[in-house]
């Protein structure tokens, strides 16, 4: 493939309003960048037809405002442009996200098993967790709940085989190869790490999602009186929540 080609997806029509773009089934930088470009691709050149475009790991569903006529012909048509675009084109900044994250005992039930599996010890495997800088491959399951990569191998942890019937908000876990973070109270499955003071879902700020698809996430270790700080803080104040958001930002900033 040539430096400025594009990856062509699969096409299917999956309603007489959407066409889902499949990029396949590796889920890796090259995907996320190729779902990332495709979409600002598609908010760019489908207007004013354009209700939404729903990117996942690895696919891009585009829904239209009114039923599709010829579909195989906006498909052709789409797939040819993308093919004829470049990357320079379609290249846009990423706005970088500080999560800070409270690493205590009372908030990070299964640290012990996670160090038995890896054979880490607790502050070898918060290192871990902090030294990564993160990419929102996707936001799903939960309003707001953010699936990251690349977690680094020596944390890659099995999911615990059953799934707890509530999980604190705040509650930051690692399931399998991946790491995230609940922005409400459910059921989950994923091994507790720690809690972050920070609402990524409030219906009290004017945005009341704090995490995009396409973001750069970094942790940043808090103590318990900081977190409870901070969490104060935030609830007197939500639109202090963005603070912790730069913009056009790199990993080095923080």
């Amino acid at each position: 493939m040539k430096p400025n080609q594009h990856r062509q997806p699969q096409a299917m029509v999956t309603s007489e309003r959407a066409i889902r773009f499949d990029f396949g089934s590796s889920i890796n930088q090259k995907t996320y960048q190729d779902i990332q470009q495709f979409c600002r691709f598609i908010e760019r050149d489908v207007q004013p037809l354009l209700e939404e475009v729903v990117p996942s790991m690895n696919t891009v569903t585009v829904f239209y405002r009114r039923k599709l006529v010829n579909p195989e012909a906006i498909i052709e048509d789409i797939q040819k442009k993308w093919a004829n675009g470049t990357d320079k084109e379609l290249l846009a900044s990423s706005r970088l996200i500080d999560i800070p994250v409270c690493y205590d005992p009372a908030f990070s039930e299964d640290m012990q098993r996670i160090m038995e599996h890896t054979g880490l010890t607790r502050d070898e495997i918060i290192a871990l967790h902090t030294g990564t800088c993160y990419t929102v491959y996707m936001i799903g399951f939960l309003p707001g709940f953010p699936y990251l990569g690349d977690l680094p191998n020596a944390l890659h942890v099995p999911r615990l085989a059953k799934p707890r019937l509530r999980v604190p908000k705040g509650t930051v876990g690692i399931g399998g190869t991946q790491t995230g973070i609940y922005p409400i109270e459910s059921p989950g499955g994923w091994n507790i790490i720690g809690r972050t003071p920070l609402d990524l879902y409030s219906l009290q700020r004017v945005d009341p999602f704090l995490i995009r698809a396409g973001d750069r996430l970094v942790f940043r270790a808090i103590s318990l009186e900081v977190f409870e700080d901070m969490k104060n803080q935030l609830e007197r104040e939500p639109e202090r929540i963005q603070q912790f958001v730069k913009e056009d930002a790199s990993c080095e900033l923080i």
